[in-house]
């Protein structure tokens, strides 16, 4: 396959970048037919020890492409939704990105920097070591008018501050991430792609059957738990709430149709304001 988004750099220590800093690397559906491609790549060649996932540019992973869905909704009372049930299902459905990556036999470390907002969030939470910038955080502001979920995690977070994260809206900082134990390591900004490539390093001088094994064993633990049937069930409820759309949401999308994506983003933050909300930063609470 031809990679477009991504630079897929082979060896044992192999590289996946997104590579659409003038996007804010959204992830398209054309980053995740690449992505899924580069693991398979990765999990069969047999030098290949360990990856490690970065992005060039300001934000880390943009989440969705909203811009794309508002072109696939009329917004309209009475008036059918050009994606069909079908088609919905056929793009949230997780055998073809969210599956692939929990069930990755190789270590998988992300590198993090910026926002990581709505399905951006979860993709950094689906590797197996994260290091975050500190000033990096992740969040779930799309809630404020249009359906999504993030169920997944509660695996990560805890249900309390899961709830509060998805509920509120807010923005999370790296550091307060580390403080539950949901990543692995905060470092100054500059220092980033070292710090994932150091971890990297380390595993790949490993057994590669030893990591192979600790991980399976590790993700069956979590699997007994229940963690695939969530994966599943949070794709599920994206098509849920495909056909689930109130006044604020199709103003939401109207905005953005007839004036542009700022002002959109104004008329969904705007009211949380007075809280001390500022997308770009995370939320004193």
């Amino acid at each position: 396959m031809e990679h477009t988004t991504i630079i897929y750099e082979p060896g044992p220590i192999t590289r996946i970048i997104h590579n659409e800093p003038d996007r804010h690397n959204v992830m398209g559906p054309a980053f995740e037919r690449e992505f899924r491609d580069a693991l398979k790549l990765f999990d069969r060649n047999d030098e290949a020890r360990v990856a490690v996932c970065l992005a060039n540019g300001r934000h880390f992973a943009a989440g969705h492409d909203i811009q794309m869905l508002s072109t696939k909704q009329p917004w309209e009372k009475g008036k059918r939704t050009e994606m069909d049930e079908v088609q919905w299902r056929k793009l949230n459905d997780p055998r073809k990105f969210v599956f692939p990556m929990w069930e990755c036999s190789k270590p998988l470390v992300a590198g993090v920097q910026g926002c990581s907002l709505a399905a951006g969030a979860n993709f950094v939470m689906m590797h197996d070591i994260i290091v975050m910038g500190e000033s990096a955080t992740i969040g779930y502001e799309i809630l404020r008018t249009s359906g999504a979920t993030g169920s997944s995690l509660e695996m990560w977070l805890g249900y309390r501050k899961a709830f509060e994260l998805l509920c509120c809206g807010w923005n999370m900082t790296s550091q307060e991430l580390y403080r539950l134990g949901a990543i692995n390591k905060v470092v100054p900004d500059g220092e980033i792609e070292a710090a994932a490539m150091r971890y990297a390093e380390v595993i790949a001088l490993m057994p590669p059957e030893t990591v192979k094994l600790m991980k399976l064993s590790l993700k069956h633990a979590m699997n007994t738990r229940g963690a695939r049937e969530v994966l599943w069930q949070a794709d599920e409820m994206n098509i849920l709430v495909h056909g689930v759309s109130d006044e604020r949401e199709k103003e939401f999308y109207t905005l953005m149709k007839e004036k542009g994506m700022k002002a959109a983003l104004e008329f969904r933050d705007k009211p949380f304001e007075k809280f001390g909300y500022n997308r770009h930063k995370a939320t004193p609470i």
